[in-house]
C-alpha cells in the first residue's frame, strides 16, 4: 500500500504588521482557522487515489478537492493541534505585545514541554496519530492491500503521523517541515 501526506494548501491570512497582546493573537488564529486557502494554478497531482482521508478543518477540504479521489472520508482525528498565546500561570503578561511568530514560537515550545495553557498535550496528539494509523492500516490493507491512500491534514500533526509512519517500518521524503501542498509518498519496506 501506498500512502500519500499533503499539508493543506497556503493560507490567506497575513500577519498584522503590529505586535499583538495573547489575546488579540487568539483572535487573529482563530481568524486563520476559517480564512480561505490560496489556490493552485493548476489541479492537483494527476494520481488517482482510492481514498482520501481528510481533516475536517477547512483548509483541509478545500485542498482535498484538487486530488482525485475514489472515495473521500473527512475527520476530526486529522485536525491540526491546537494553539493558544503561551500564559506563564500566575505570570501575569498584562499588555505584553509580541510579533505574530513569537507567539507561534512559544505557543509550540509550550506545547512541546507539556504546559497546560495548550489545548492538548503531546502525548494527547501523539496517541491520536497512532490511533489514525492504527485504523487506516486495519481498513486498508484489507480492503487496500495495493491501494493508495492520501491523507490532507496539517502541520504539525503531519509530522506526528511522518513519526508514527517510520516507526512502523514506513519509508519516504523526509521531511524536515511539510510544505504547503507538497505530496510526501510513503511505502512500507
Amino acid at each position: 500500500m501506498m500512502l500519500g501526506l499533503v499539508r493543506h494548501f497556503k493560507v490567506e491570512h497575513p500577519h498584522p504588521g503590529r505586535w499583538l497582546t495573547a489575546e488579540q493573537f487568539d483572535q487573529w488564529n482563530e481568524g486563520y482557522e476559517t480564512a480561505p486557502i490560496r489556490r493552485p494554478e493548476a489541479r492537483g497531482n494527476e494520481q488517482q487515489w482510492d481514498l482520501c482521508l481528510c481533516s475536517d478543518q477547512a483548509r483541509a477540504v478545500h485542498t482535498a478537492s484538487y486530488f482525485a479521489a475514489k472515495e473521500f472520508i473527512y475527520s476530526g482525528q486529522l485536525r491540526e493541534v491546537g494553539i493558544t498565546a503561551f500564559r506563564p500561570g500566575k505570570l501575569k503578561l498584562g499588555g505584553l505585545r509580541l510579533p505574530v511568530s513569537c507567539w507561534l514560537v512559544f505557543g509550540r515550545l509550550a506545547w512541546a514541554a507539556g504546559h497546560p495553557s495548550q489545548p492538548e498535550s503531546r502525548a494527547a496528539v501523539r496517541q491520536r496519530a497512532a490511533t489514525v494509523i492504527d485504523k487506516l492500516l486495519a481498513e486498508a490493507e484489507s480492503a487496500l492491500p495495493e491501494g493508495r491512500v492520501l491523507m490532507v491534514s496539517h502541520g504539525v500533526f503531519m509530522k506526528m503521523l511522518d513519526d508514527e509512519l517510520r516507526r512502523r517500518g514506513y519509508k519516504g521524503q523526509r521531511m524536515g517541515y511539510p510544505h504547503n501542498g507538497l505530496l510526501y509518498k510513503y511505502e512500507k519496506q
